[in-house]
């Protein structure tokens, strides 16, 4: 009797074990999809707040965050949806419709502003770029919070940002108008340009 009842005991023993081992697995399993599935949704999550909200990262500064576009319509610039432009008291270096253009392509397309050096001097002020001009500011949606006050005043700065716009509407590359700048002011100001990083490759 007693060599029966032991095998049966054995028997019983693995039965539980394979039982429990089974028991075991299926939680890991259940965890494993639930978790690939959040995997996934947070994937899709955030492929759709970049789509919504273009970045480009600066690698001298920080990410730049481009404006969302305008409503079509809805009135725009400075005294807008922008600051006001504060000129100190003194008359502009250029015509007022001019630096108004300035401010707002550099506002609207911080993606071409921030890859273009400016000569003027200002990188002993910390500029980085033509943005740094005329952006002090922005709210992370990337809407200009504050102007940079150097802009309002300086020929250079605004001559730069309107050259920049110009090539951008007729359809040039941001490559392609570094270039111009650089051709432009280098041999003049060969020491006071911007450590400017290049645009991003096929920009």
């Amino acid at each position: 009797m007693t060599k029966t009842f032991l095998p049966t005991i054995a028997l019983c023993g693995v039965i539980a074990l394979s039982a429990c081992s089974r028991n075991s697995e299926a939680p890991a399993g259940a965890a494993n999809t639930a978790a690939a599935e959040k995997a996934a949704t947070d994937t899709a999550a955030t492929a759709a707040k970049v789509e919504n909200q273009p970045t480009i990262d600066h690698p001298l500064t920080k990410t730049i965050v481009v404006p969302p576009k305008v409503a079509s319509g809805a009135p725009h610039g400075p005294g807008f949806d922008m600051p006001l432009i504060e000129l100190g008291g003194y008359a502009p270096p250029r015509p007022m419709e001019v630096l108004r253009d300035a401010h707002i392509f550099t506002a609207d397309h911080p993606e071409v502003a921030s890859f273009i050096p400016c000569y003027c001097g200002c990188g002993q002020s910390g500029h980085k770029d033509n943005a740094d001009c005329f952006i002090r500011g922005r709210d992370p949606q990337g809407r200009v919070t504050e102007w940079e006050p150097h802009g309002a005043a300086c020929a250079v700065c605004i001559d730069i940002a309107v050259e920049s716009m110009r090539m951008r509407n007729s359809g040039a590359s941001v490559t392609a108008i570094r270039q111009q700048v650089q051709n432009e002011y280098r041999p003049n100001f060969p020491s006071t340009e911007t450590p400017t990083p290049a645009p991003p490759a096929g920009k």
